[in-house]
């Protein structure tokens, strides 16, 4: 008799009838589950890619065009004029980047709730504040006509590719179940505000100030709020202290305050040297603007070529202008000047908040209602109340989560916020003309137009000129600077418009032979700034002057160089201090004693002396203000010279936590101390396994993969290791005011530049992300790791070259 087998796998083997039609039935149901899933990601994501090579017809073209996309897809325009160009820009931003430019219109315009749901009603309300309709009209209006007709071109290019394309647009509008309106030119215009907004400074400040100014002396509030490291501090005024420290007023901080939204403070770096100090004998450029990381990047890159000639740069997103760049006669790049543009005032209003005091006098009150359409809820009227100063902001500042401070006025007073870049002007104009300027003086003219947010305008010119001119509008305060609010219905604290142009600070050709901005304080001027403490300029002018006669790699080597002149401050303060007796404290300052201050990704003591920054935040200013010291910090670190560095430098600081077992050697080492605990929380115990690119890392969000999950896995990319830091040139900006997240990197080098005019037909770039807002599109990410790697690609203006090396080409031609 043949054994049995007890195997339980081996008993089935011999399936019924039955059994075999249930597990065909079950391969067929698994392959349609298979080939569903597989139609519906082809249906969100690679439907949407949009052909990149063959023929288009585009009315509106006065003869063809092509578009060559280089092995990173950055398009080459070849065009007969500048209308058929703007026309060709625009249908290629569309191509790569409509989902990013629908969002960028929708936040200027207040209109993201229409298709984000309730949670974006308070931000599209903050928008609707500004009258953004009014302000692209007024700023369209003062076009000049040449100008005019290239932005309506641009503006057709994008429709023209909207009206092709609306059946079969990129995923994140399918996952939103959206549709794309035409753009008009206002869109356009109304998309400086976003710009504006970024680069807005002082508000944060001056709200802190109103919920400290009863609780805490002029004297230590100057210390909490330094200007500068060479400026004295500046206490407020005796009119603020009389309005906002008295018993006439009351101010109420809400709890969440501390929620405040984390952004990155915008920052970057801009220099140029002349001929004397460049190998080539001409001036040559670099820049790297400091900006969040977003996915995709801000910036889009592009050379645009006719007859006439060629500029080929970077420009933002649902921008028809370049922004930094070259033409091959002059070079130019922007940085944030970080001015002073926004004033809270005190207003007095009647009971029934129809008209308010200005002088004695009384006013009516201007009173605007909005409507904001909401997805998935009901719509929200609202009522926008306007006074000569601006719009009224305390409802926006009492709500418990608004990203500025959580005040609450009490009595007939209300906050109003006057803001410069609300200054209307032709401002995409400026780069308009900077791409067809054959001089540094041409240049300049262009950008009077500009007439947003400040910016450092540096620039060189084929003839070997070097230059730095201040452009935008900046209050001309009368009798004070803006540092602090004012009680605006006495009529004493007024803008006399924006300063002129030619007042504004400016020099060419110093004797240096370079200038070097970097967000610091460049000239001695009357008014506030929001001003970064000089160590990043400091550190550019010192490798500058390290080298006789640099070239394009030189610059290159400086954009990517990860020393910290603030982490070293700190560093010798920390050592200094002394151990104090303490064993984990004697090993720390062992590992930091010799740090060069190069904050590579590999660095134990970058990652020990970062940490000590944030541990040195609770050990000095808990005391002090108690819990709201989070919510100071998400202020001031969002702003500009904080105090945290301040007492760093400044001799004998009275910050310093005092009493017993205090004073600022104590502290310094306790906060070595609480450093280890944090890095070891987080990285383990093992501290051979420390290192900075793992305490800080960098990752690129989507819009949509805010939240994580399934998108955040489709749309983001990341994380990866962080080199630099806060104050290095080849930046990782990071908080100290999440404490959830001390570490986590929320602005960087977004773009960089390098331009020499000696060899002016081969400018040098790389974005941090790519040129496709596409997440199926290989030109999503492609130039995150050539970023990380601190790697280059050219932007060469020759039809011959591009054509050879060809990714894709595409003939636009008339119908």
């Amino acid at each position: 008799m043949a054994e049995q087998s007890t195997d339980p796998h081996r008993r089935h083997q011999h399936r019924s009838p039955r059994a075999r039609r249930r597990a065909v039935v079950g391969l067929i149901v698994a392959f349609t589950f298979i080939v569903t899933i597989t139609g519906l990601f082809y249906e969100t994501t690679l439907r949407g890619l949009a052909p990149e090579s063959g023929v288009v017809h585009i009315a509106g073209l006065g003869a063809p065009a092509k578009v060559i996309r280089d092995r990173f897809g950055i398009p080459h325009i070849y065009a007969h004029d500048k209308l058929d160009l703007a026309r060709a820009l625009g249908y290629t931003q569309a191509q790569d980047r409509l989902f990013q430019m629908e969002m960028r219109r929708r936040l200027a315009e207040g209109r993201l709730a229409e298709v984000l749901g309730p949670d974006l009603v308070e931000s599209d309300y903050v928008y609707r504040l500004f009258n953004p309709e009014k302000f692209a009209h007024d700023s369209l209006a003062m076009y000049p006509p040449e100008m005019r007709a290239q932005l309506d071109a641009f503006v057709a290019g994008i429709n023209t590719y909207i009206d092709d394309h609306e059946e079969h647009l990129q995923p994140a509008f399918r996952v939103l179940g959206m549709t794309v309106e035409h753009f008009t030119a206002e869109d356009v215009e109304a998309g400086a505000l976003t710009a504006a907004m970024l680069l807005g400074y002082n508000a944060p400040e001056e709200s802190f100030y109103i919920n400290i100014a009863p609780k805490m002396p002029p004297e230590q509030i100057a210390a909490l709020l330094p200007i500068y490291p060479s400026l004295p501090l500046e206490p407020p005024p005796p009119a603020t202290t009389a309005s906002f420290a008295g018993e006439k007023l009351s101010f109420r901080l809400f709890p969440g305050f501390e929620q405040m939204a984390h952004v990155a403070r915008p920052a970057s770096n801009n220099w140029v040297i002349d001929g004397t100090k460049s190998m080539s004998g001409k001036p040559m450029l670099a820049n790297d603007p400091h900006l969040p990381q977003t996915m995709p990047s801000i910036w889009y890159e592009a050379v645009l070529v006719t007859a006439d000639g060629f500029a080929a740069g970077a420009m933002i997103a649902g921008s028809p202008a370049i922004a930094i760049g070259t033409n091959g006669h002059v070079t130019w790049g922007v940085t944030s000047v970080q001015a002073d543009v926004m004033d809270l005032g005190l207003e007095h209003l009647s009971r029934d908040q129809g008209t308010y005091e200005f002088q004695g006098k009384w006013y009516p009150v201007e009173r605007r209602e909005v409507m904001i359409h909401v997805k998935g809820g009901s719509d929200v009227k609202r009522a926008i109340l306007s006074t000569r100063h601006g719009p009224i902001v305390s409802y926006v500042l009492s709500l418990a989560d608004n990203p500025l401070s959580g005040i609450r006025v009490r009595g007939n007073y209300a906050l109003s916020l006057r803001f410069a870049g609300l200054t209307p002007g032709p401002s995409s104009a400026a780069g308009l003309g900077a791409e067809i300027a054959h001089s540094g003086q041409e240049l300049v003219d262009a950008y009077r137009t500009f007439a947003t947010t400040p910016l450092n305008l540096v620039w060189g010119d084929e003839a070997g000129n070097i230059g730095w001119h201040v452009v935008g509008a900046i209050p001309n305060r009368s009798g004070f600077d803006g540092k602090y609010p004012t009680p605006v219905f006495t009529g004493n604290f007024e803008w006399n418009g924006m300063i002129p142009f030619d007042n504004l600070p400016h020099v060419e050709n110093p004797p240096t032979h370079f200038i070097v901005t970097a967000n610091n304080r460049l000239a001695d001027v009357p008014w506030n700034g929001s001003w970064i403490a000089p160590w990043r300029a400091d550190r550019i002018a010192d490798l500058l002057r390290a080298h006789d006669k640099l070239t394009a790699k030189d610059f290159e080597s400086i954009q990517r160089d990860r020393v910290s002149l603030f982490a070293l401050k700190l560093r010798d303060a920390l050592v200094e201090a002394g151990d104090g007796g303490d064993e984990d404290v004697k090993w720390a300052l062992s590992e930091i004693r010799g740090w060069d201050g190069a904050m590579t990704s590999k660095s134990h003591a970058a990652a020990i002396v970062a940490a000590s920054e944030v541990a040195l935040v609770r050990r000095v200013f808990q005391p002090m203000l108690g819990d709201d010291y989070r919510s100071f910090m998400l202020v001031v670190d969002g702003g500009g010279y904080p105090a945290l560095e301040d007492i760093i430098v400044r001799p004998s600081d009275t910050l310093w936590p005092q009493g017993g077992g205090s004073g600022k050697a104590d502290t310094l080492r306790k906060s070595l101390k609480d450093a280890l605990v944090m890095i070891a929380q987080k990285l383990g115990n093992d501290r051979g396994k420390w290192r900075w690119g793992a305490l800080a890392t960098i990752e690129f969000q989507h819009p949509l993969g805010q939240g994580g999950g399934v998108l955040g896995w489709y749309f983001n990319r990341g994380p990866y290791p962080a080199e630099g830091g806060r104050h290095t040139l080849n930046n990782s900006w990071f908080s100290w005011g999440d404490p959830s997240e001390p570490f986590k990197v929320t602005g960087i080098s977004s773009y960089r530049f390098v331009a020499d005019l000696g060899n002016p037909d081969h400018a040098l770039a790389i974005n941090h992300t790519g040129e496709s807002d596409h997440p199926a599109s290989h030109h999503y990410d492609d130039m995150i790791g050539p970023w990380s790697r601190g790697e280059y690609h050219d932007l060469d203006p020759s039809f011959a070259r591009a054509q050879s090396s060809a990714e894709a080409e595409l003939d636009l031609l008339p119908p």
